[in-house]
């Protein structure tokens, strides 16, 4: 049973670094975007 609660804790932690990941990602694409309108 401990082993199903570890596996769970790390799938959430993994499942919340890629949203992270992903939305960090998303500003670099914004900053990149203002930055080509403003050149």
């Amino acid at each position: 049973m401990e082993d199903i609660m570890a596996h769970k804790k790390i799938e959430r932690k993994k499942e919340l670094d890629r949203r992270r990941h992903r939305r960090a990602e998303r500003l670099k694409q914004r900053v990149r975007e203002a930055k080509a309108a403003k050149a």
